[in-house]
């Protein structure tokens, strides 16, 4: 039998759902990529140009610090990664 893991980053908590339930399908380990800052809901303000999500959007070499966990991921036969999509149009 395989070893999974599903490992995924959240901003607003929509995909840590969706991680969630694919996880409990795929009967896989779950594993969070956190920020190490976490995102307020005024960061996340993609009509505010300004916002942190706005800047890191339109800046495709900025990416959040992620915080540093020990996370052995050699031992999984497959790793399904999840995370926002971050493009917004008007």
């Amino acid at each position: 039998m395989s070893k999974n893991l599903v490992a995924f980053f959240s901003a607003n908590g929509t995909t840590k759902k969706v991680a969630e339930m694919i996880a409990e399908e795929a009967k896989a380990d779950l594993f969070e990529i956190e920020p190490k800052v976490p995102y307020t809901k005024d960061d996340l303000d993609w009509m505010n140009k300004k916002s942190r999500s706005s800047v890191e959007m339109s800046d495709k070499k900025y990416r959040p610090e992620i915080m540093k966990k020990k996370m052995d991921m050699s031992s999984y036969d497959e790793i399904l990664l999840g995370f926002p999509k971050m493009e917004y149009s008007l």
